[in-house]
């Protein structure tokens, strides 16, 4: 992948570590890019997963479907959960840019852990929250520390603050519309005014708003390949879409070891939970 993808000045990725809620991003992301060319009452988001939308870059060359990519017509979305470190050299010399996506740790390993269960399905697969929890917080996944995989995209942000947005999740989630115009102007396709007094942005707000996208049709029967011959149901991808959910699953302790494993990592950086 390293030496055959070869990124466009107009790429725009979606990056983030593996359930920070990308799924709701990459609606968003196709949405704003999308409006013009289609009225939000039949929108592809409709009848699509964002996940089919947005293709995933390192799944698609594992499948050796890596030219699915190259015929994407400009702007491309992708997503990717690459370090920046180890991000095709293209894409870190081009001027594509990038949205990177915070999301806190602790609610990611919740939401991980449900994944998991969900993927693996059966009792005697089934790993406890308490053994995933150390899995998580040792970096024994397969992106490593998710503080070193974080502070990487961080540093570059603000080296080049023109080539990555950094976002957090939470602050999204209480803001949306004024993140959904943040996020358009980034990425080089600002709302007019007329959009705006329209309420453009309120109404792809509500279209990508967790509510609505796990209502379709699609989003609680359909399935799609994200993995080699491995076809998920698209529900997998819903859960709640909330803040603060790792308050029903960890303890006060667990929660504070986290975070001060996080705050340590991340002083001196500039980067707050």
């Amino acid at each position: 992948m390293q030496q055959l993808f070869k990124s466009r000045p107009t790429d725009i990725f979606l990056a983030s570590i593996p359930k920070s809620d990308t799924t709701w991003l990459k609606a968003m992301i196709f949405a704003t890019l999308t409006c013009i060319n289609n009225s939000l009452d039949q929108h592809p988001l409709n009848t699509h997963n964002p996940h089919q939308c947005v293709p995933y870059m390192e799944v698609e060359f594992a499948k050796g479907r890596n030219q699915i990519l190259e015929v994407i017509p400009s702007p491309r979305v992708m997503n990717t959960h690459l370090p920046y470190s180890l991000s095709p050299n293209s894409i870190k010399e081009s001027s594509c840019r990038i949205v990177y996506v915070w999301r806190d740790p602790k609610d990611v390993l919740v939401s991980m852990w449900f994944f998991a269960q969900k993927i693996l399905g059966g009792a005697d697969k089934m790993v406890t929250f308490d053994q995933f929890y150390e899995f998580f917080y040792q970096g024994l996944n397969s992106y490593g520390p998710t503080s070193n995989y974080v502070l990487g995209y961080w540093e570059e942000s603000k080296r080049r603050p023109e080539k990555i947005l950094f976002l957090k999740y939470k602050h999204i989630l209480q803001e949306p519309v004024k993140y959904a115009k943040q996020l358009a102007h980034f990425m080089g396709c600002p709302y007019s005014e007329t959009e705006e007094n329209q309420n453009v942005v309120e109404q792809i707000v509500e279209l990508c708003s967790f509510k609505i996208l796990k209502d379709f049709d699609v989003n609680k029967y359909g399935k799609h390949m994200t993995r080699i011959d491995i076809n998920f149901r698209n529900a997998y991808f819903f859960r709640k879409g909330e803040i603060r959910d790792w308050k029903n699953h960890m303890t006060q302790e667990m929660a504070e070891w986290l975070d001060n494993i996080t705050k340590e990592k991340f002083k001196g950086s500039g980067l707050e939970i």
